[in-house]
C-alpha cells in the first residue's frame, strides 16, 4: 500500500468539454515540499481543488492521506491544513470572533500551538478582518490553518498580492511552522523564486500535461544552457536532440538543451567550437524555457 500523503493517478478533467488536467500522475512523499508550477490556466488550483474533494475528477482518482478524494472523511479533512489565494474570511467578523467561529467548527484544534503561533503573528484581536493588511490576512489564514495541528498542508499561491517583504517573512514563518514533525506541503506560486527557496521537488504542468516531476536539483542538472562560439559561422544543424531553444548571431550561439548528457556534450564537440560557456539558470530560467509555447521538449527522467 502506497503510504504517501498525496497520490494522483491519471486524473483528467474535463470543463464544458474542453480538457483541463491530461492523465496526470505523480506522489508526493512524506515530509515533501512539493512545487506545483504552471502558467494561470495550466490546471493547478483545479488539481488541488479535486485533492481536497471540492470537485470531481472526470476520470482517473486522487488519495490524500490514503483515502480517496472523493469520499473523505471528516477526519482526514481535520489532517489537512489549505491556504488559498486571496486569504477569503469573514470580512465583518473581529479576529477574535472569527477565530472563536474556526474553533467550533474544529474537529481538532490545539489551544497551545495556536497560541505559540498568534504570539509569533501579534495579530490585533479586536480589529476587524476588513482592516487588516493582506500580509496579516495572510498569517491570520496560515494560523487558522495550522491551528488544527494537520498532517500535511496544501498552499495554493498564499502569497499573491504580498510585497516582498510580507512574502519573505510570510514564508519563513510558513515552512518553519509547517515542517515542525515532517509535515507534508504542496506549494502552489506564481512566485518562482519562493518555490526555488523551498521545495525539494518541482512538477511542472503545460496545457494540462505534467511535463516535469523530479527534484529541483535533478532539473536543474538536466537542463543547461550554454554560449557557444564556433570558428567561424555557427552551423545550421547540431544534430543534437531535445533541444528547447537555440538562438544564433554570427559566430555565437546560445543554446537550451533538456536531458543535456556526455553523449551530446560529445556531439557538440565534433564540430571544434572554440568556447562553450554553461550559462547559470534559475528555476524561473528554466520554467520559462520549458513551458515557452514555441517548446516542445522537456526534461524526461527515464532519458540519460
Amino acid at each position: 500500500m502506497n503510504d504517501s500523503p498525496i497520490v494522483v493517478e491519471n486524473l483528467v478533467k474535463y470543463y464544458d468539454g474542453r480538457c483541463i488536467l491530461d492523465g496526470i500522475s505523480l506522489t508526493v512523499p512524506r515530509g515533501c515540499i512539493y512545487g506545483l508550477l504552471g502558467r494561470n490556466g495550466s490546471g493547478k488550483t483545479t488539481m488541488i481543488r479535486i485533492l481536497l474533494g471540492l470537485e470531481p475528477p472526470t476520470r482517473g482518482r486522487t488519495l490524500v492521506l490514503g483515502e480517496d478524494s472523493t469520499q473523505l472523511s471528516a477526519n482526514t479533512h481535520g489532517r489537512v491544513g489549505y491556504v488559498a489565494e486571496g486569504h477569503h474570511l469573514i470580512q465583518s467578523y473581529k479576529v477574535r470572533r472569527l477565530i472563536g467561529l474556526c474553533k467550533g467548527l474544529s474537529l481538532r484544534w490545539n489551544d497551545k500551538f495556536f497560541g505559540q503561533l498568534m504570539e509569533t503573528f501579534r495579530l490585533p484581536m479586536d480589529r476587524k478582518v476588513k482592516d487588516l493588511s493582506t500580509g496579516m490576512r495572510a498569517q491570520l489564514n496560515l494560523a487558522l490553518a495550522m491551528a488544527i495541528d494537520p498532517e500535511m498542508v496544501i498552499l495554493d499561491d498564499p502569497t499573491l498580492g504580498l510585497d516582498t517583504v510580507a512574502r519573505r517573512q510570510f514564508l519563513e514563518l510558513a515552512i518553519d511552522v509547517i515542517q515542525r514533525q515532517g509535515r507534508t506541503i504542496l506549494f502552489s506560486s506564481h512566485i518562482l523564486a519562493d518555490v526555488e527557496r523551498i521545495a525539494d521537488r518541482i512538477g511542472v504542468l503545460v496545457a494540462g500535461k505534467l511535463v516535469v516531476d523530479c527534484s529541483l536539483e535533478e532539473l536543474k542538472s538536466r537542463v543547461k544552457k550554454l554560449r557557444v562560439i564556433f570558428p567561424e559561422r555557427t552551423p545550421d544543424d547540431l544534430y543534437i536532440t531535445d533541444i528547447i531553444n537555440r538562438q544564433a548571431m554570427g559566430r555565437e550561439m546560445v543554446l537550451t538543451v533538456a536531458n543535456w548528457n556526455a553523449q551530446k556534450q560529445a556531439i557538440l564537440q565534433t564540430f571544434d567550437p572554440e568556447s562553450c560557456t554553461e550559462v547559470p539558470m534559475t528555476l524561473e530560467d528554466i520554467f520559462i524555457e520549458c513551458t515557452r509555447p514555441a517548446s516542445a521538449v522537456v526534461p524526461q527522467e527515464s532519458e540519460v
